[in-house]
Parts: structure tokens; sequence; C-alpha cells
């Protein structure tokens, strides 16, 4: 998705990115879980006992999830919303709104892969007291296959073939084949797209969800209700006393919207807020070693990238494309604009994950191929430094989100490194609920409005990413805003999708991340280091790695 205690069962092959778990032990700086001794700390005098205070910056286009596009609609569910199966901080599935995950060994899912059994959770409640049944799943499946719906992926859900009701408490999918990543995907926190499991009672009057007063004031079965919601100032959020885990240990939580970072970083440093979230690496160098305040930094599977449209006139030459991946430095944007601190990548898989491919086709800082290679296409220096062809300068329109400093700056980078061969660009920013809106809403990426992108994407537990690459999830589909079609990528994903064979999968993987370096739909950048501002009074705060960090939110207490 785009800028979401109990006893830990094992891991299913299915959740594929197990190893994160060995790579957070070293890659974490201070994420770690707290200390009996922490509860003895003082209590600041600007700590409101029972309310947490939150700065976001990002704008939510929505409240519910099942039409979200942005990563700040799935973490502010986790504050009201139930899935079937979440995350937690060690990359463990997590049983939610199901009591099991359901796995081989458990007899969840059938030996032929293709029929998947959730046995629910008995006593959740709604909101407003209406208890939770298998209903209230198959509805929101209906709901993600209704076609009116304009939710940004349907990968997965699609392959049902069928959804029944054994009882109140048991839910039979079986699906038209194999299908490897399903129960990490299925109302899953772990999904790329996750969707909570939605009210039947509420919903099933609507044809379809895209106006409901749900998306604005949503009912779940999470740990806190909603109870303002005030576009573009606040979100607040009550205690739900009668959650299934137990009375939260938060009373009230006001989420404030400040589109800008050095206003919350303002905001933390008078004590105004307790957490400040996905700071950037610069400002939170800042608020270091202020009183009341800790840093803590977390990794986290989300890459920054450069996306580029490939039906645009100036990049459809896939020359070009490699040109601009040769005049951009990584390491000097990493170190100008995160502090050196997030972690350089040539594929949008992790290194820490087993389906990452050795041997990818690198661009190292270059800036004389790209100029060789600009010249082969056509492109030739004018005398104002800019390349023309045709009559027609190399001038890119290089979008990104407004009020995001470090998007702000890199770009800023970016153009005078490619300036340097030729290529000029013209920045142009927009809020994030603009930028990446749906298709019926006019968002940019989706309406092809844009040359190159700086933009960033957070994977799922599963290293599935089918549905930003395949020709079939061109918009309207999907989330192909690159408008990229190679038919033997598409066979390579279907592979490691049908398969729950390891090797087969990332065999399949790696064609797919070599056709990727080597077309260059995106250009991987950096997977991110997430920085959180925290008041020291907040305890029980151990960020998740995949999804949303926000994986506990009822144990939260200050």
């Amino acid at each position: 998705m785009r800028l979401t205690v109990q006893a830990r069962p094992s891991m299913p092959r299915f959740f594929a990115i197990v190893l994160l778990a060995v790579a957070t032990m070293s890659l974490c700086v201070s994420c770690t879980r707290s200390s009996p001794q922490a509860s003895l700390r003082r209590t600041q005098s600007w700590t409101i006992p029972g309310v947490l205070r939150i700065g976001v910056r990002q704008e939510p286009d929505t409240l519910n999830p099942l039409l979200a596009q942005q990563e700040i609609d799935v973490d502010i569910s986790m504050f009201w919303a139930g899935y079937l199966i979440g995350i937690d901080d060690r990359n463990h599935p997590l049983p939610e709104l199901a009591v099991a995950v359901p796995s081989l060994e458990n007899g969840g899912i059938s030996k032929d892969g293709r029929t998947i059994v959730y046995r629910l959770r008995h006593g959740v409640r709604w909101h407003d007291g209406a208890p939770f049944t298998a209903d209230d799943v198959i509805f929101t499946w209906r709901a993600v296959m209704n076609a009116d719906n304009p939710v940004p992926s349907r990968v997965g859900y699609e392959l049902i073939q069928s959804i029944e009701r054994r009882s109140d408490d048991t839910v039979i999918v079986r699906l038209r084949r194999p299908y490897a990543p399903f129960v990490s995907i299925f109302l899953s926190v772990s999904a790329s797209y996750p969707y909570c499991v939605l009210p039947k009672h509420m919903l099933a009057r609507y044809h379809d969800v895209n106006h409901a007063a749900f998306n604005t004031m949503p009912l779940g079965t999470g740990p806190y209700r909603v109870v303002r919601y005030e576009p573009h100032n606040l979100i607040r959020f009550e205690a739900n006393a009668g959650y299934w885990r137990g009375r939260p240990r938060l009373k009230q939580i006001d989420m404030r919207i400040v589109p800008n970072d050095n206003t919350l970083a303002t905001l933390m440093r008078t004590h105004e807020l307790d957490l400040y979230f996905r700071v950037p690496h610069i400002v939170a160098k800042t608020l270091r070693g202020r009183e009341g305040v800790t840093i803590v930094s977390s990794p986290f599977t989300r890459y920054v990238d450069i996306g580029f449209n490939t039906r645009s006139d100036l990049l459809s030459d896939v020359r070009v494309r490699r040109a601009i991946a040769l005049a951009t430095d990584k390491r000097a944007l990493n170190v100008k604009v995160a502090l050196g601190a997030d972690i350089i990548t040539d594929s949008d898989q992790p290194r820490f994950s087993w389906a990452h491919a050795d041997n990818l086709p690198q661009y190292a800082y270059d800036p004389r191929r790209a100029t060789a290679l600009l010249e082969a296409a056509g492109w030739h220096l004018g005398a104002d430094g800019v390349r023309r062809k045709g009559g027609s300068a190399l001038r890119l329109n290089l979008a990104g989100a407004s009020g995001d400093s470090v998007s702000i700056q890199a770009r800023e980078l970016l153009q005078a490194q490619w300036r340097q061969v030729g290529v000029d660009s013209d920045i142009k920013s927009y809020p994030s609920n603009i930028l990446f809106a749906s298709l019926p809403d006019g968002g940019v990426e989706m309406t092809g409005h844009y040359d190159a992108v700086l933009e960033s994407f957070a994977n799922g537990a599963d290293p599935d990413e089918s549905v930003l690459f395949e020709c079939r999830w061109q918009p309207p589909a999907g989330e192909n805003v690159y408008r990229f079609c190679d038919r033997a990528l598409d066979q390579a994903e279907e592979a490691a999708l049908r398969s729950n064979v390891e090797a087969t999968r990332k065999a399949a993987y790696a064609q797919v991340q070599n056709i990727l370096a080597s077309e260059l739909p995106i250009l991987p950048l950096w997977f991110e280091r997430y920085d959180f501002a925290v008041n020291s009074n907040l305890r029980n705060f151990v960020p998740a790695h995949v999804a949303s960090p926000f994986w506990n939110t009822w144990m939260w207490q200050i």
C-alpha cells in the first residue's frame, strides 16, 4: 500500500517474510519491549494520563480500508477495526477475529491448497453491540468483489470459487486453484492492501460503499471507537469498553492532522503531542536528547522508489529510463535526505527476505553511461543544457507529496542530478490524498498525469506484488500505475502464486526481479527505517515491521 498480547503461534510457510525477524534483531536501533522498570518513571507535567495525542502529516482519503490508497488509512484502522489475522512486532501472524491462523499443520488448509477453514472468535461485538459473525466475513468478500466499489486490489479475492457459512463461528473458503499467499492476504493486516472485516448489518443496505457515512465515521470491533472526525484537523477515538481482549488502557486518543513536518516537530518539542510517527530522519535528529522525548527507530518493509509512467512520450523508451537510473546517485540521496539511515536496495524485495534475488542488473551512479544511452535514444544536448528530440525537450513532470520534507528535498536533489546529463524536470507537489487517490477521484498516479513520481510502497508479509506490475492490473483494474506490461513477468508472477513450494516461488520471483531491473517501471532506492518521536511516558509502544507499525494499540498506556 502506498503512502496499516497472546501466545504466538508457529509461523506457517506462507508467511514468507520469516527472515525479517532475524534481520530486525540486528537492524532495530531502539525497538525494545518495555521493561517492568519503565512503569517506575515519573509522569511528566505535560502528560495527560489516559489521553494520547498523536500527530500525523498525511490526510486520510477515507477511514474505510476497503477504499484506501494510503498507509495512513490502514494505520488509523488499527485503532478501530478488526481483521481476521494480524501480525506482531516479531513478524509472527497473530490470530485476531479468527481464533487460529489456518495452516496445513492445523488442518485449516486442505492438502490440495484449495480449501481454507476460518474458525471465528466467539462473543465479539461491533461497537454498536451487534454480534460479529460469519455473515460479516462473507459480506466483506462480496463488497471487495463488487465492481462498483473502487477497491485498490482484488488480488487473491477473485480466486474464491465459493465462500460459505457453516455456522456463526465458521467460514469455509474454496479457491479455484491453489494460491500461496491467500491466508496472508484475506482480511489480513499483513496484506499489501489490508481490508478489515465490515459490518453487514450497517452496510448491506447500500448498492456500494462509496458514499456511505461509514467511510468517515466507521464502526468496528477494535479497541477504540471513532467518535469525531474533522477532515484536515482531528480524529478522536474513545476506548471500547466491550473490546474482546478487555478494556484498552487508554481512555482517549486524539490524532491531529498537521501537514508539515516542521510544525509537527515543534508540537513535539512543546509537548503538545505524545507520538509523532514516520518522522524524517533529519527532523528526528533535532528531537534526540529533548527532555521527555524518546526516538524509536525500526526497519520497515516499505521501499522508496521512482515510478516511471512507461506510456509517457518522454519515458516510453527503456533506454531513457535506464539513463535516468544511471544518473541517480542513490547513496548521495540517502545521506542527504535520510542521514544514511535507510537501507539501499536494488529490488522491490528487501535483502532480508528469502525472495530477494542476487546478481540483479545494477545501476551504479555513472553519468557518462547515462549520457551515452540518451544520445543513442536520439536525445541530443541543446544550447540551454537540456536534451531535445524532434523539437520536444526532455523535461519531466516529477511528482511527489506536498508537506513531506523528505520528498521535497529528494526531488530537488534528483532534479540537480538529472540536469547534469541534460534531463530537466518540473517538480510538482500534491497532497497525498490527491496524489494517491482512486481513479474515480482523479488521483494523479491512477490517471497517469505524471512522468516520474517519487513514492513509496509498503510490502505485505508475502512477496507478491503482482497488482503493481502485471498487465491486467493497469487502472482501472488495479494499481499498475506505471502502465507496464511484460508477458514474461506475468507468467513468472502467476507461477509464484500457484505454488506453496518456497524454492519454486524463489525462482519465479528472481525472474520477476530481473525483468523489473531490466525494464525499470520503477527504480527502487531504499527500504526505510521508521523513526517515531515518543513521549517517554508512553508504555508498550513496540512497532511492527509489516503493513502498519500499530499492531498492539490496545496495550498502549500513558
